[in-house]
């Protein structure tokens, strides 16, 4: 599965972008909004990490833009800001979920896996083929 992670902070990127592909993500890392629109428009992404105080184009706007265009890929806001408003407000624009700064990453990826699920309509993280089972979540 291939992520667009939108994180300004070098060293913060830096570190998601080893973790997720140590988690088996192919991860596609840029570190302004003007950059992930050009990305966004050659690739196809099953979930979007963007955080919100971007150069170029905020994290904001970008996600603002992707829901006018009727984008339905997933979006995480991985952001500083903490206050209840700004959650409200991350969400309120199209974010399927919002994780606060400094945050975990085992969390960061249970919370991609249930992103993506409820963006396939599965509620189950089991992957279910006649008498075959694949439980994403108990590989962990």
């Amino acid at each position: 599965m291939r992520i667009l992670l939108v994180e300004d902070d070098l060293s913060l990127g830096e570190s998601i972008e080893s973790w997720l592909r140590l988690d088996g993500y192919v991860v596609d890392r840029v570190t302004r909004g003007d950059h992930a629109e050009a990305a966004l428009a050659t690739h196809d992404y099953q979930c979007l990490l963007i955080d919100r105080g971007l150069p170029g184009v905020t994290g904001d706007a970008l996600l603002h833009r992707l829901r006018e265009r009727h984008a339905t890929t997933p979006a995480i806001m991985i952001t500083a800001r903490d206050a209840v408003r700004d959650r409200i407000e991350g969400l309120d624009l199209g974010a399927d979920d919002y994780l606060v700064k400094p945050f975990d990453l085992e969390e960061l990826s249970a919370r991609i896996r249930a992103a993506i699920r409820r963006h396939d309509g599965r509620s189950s993280p089991a992957l279910r083929h006649g008498g075959l089972v694949l439980d994403e979540a108990g590989s962990r």
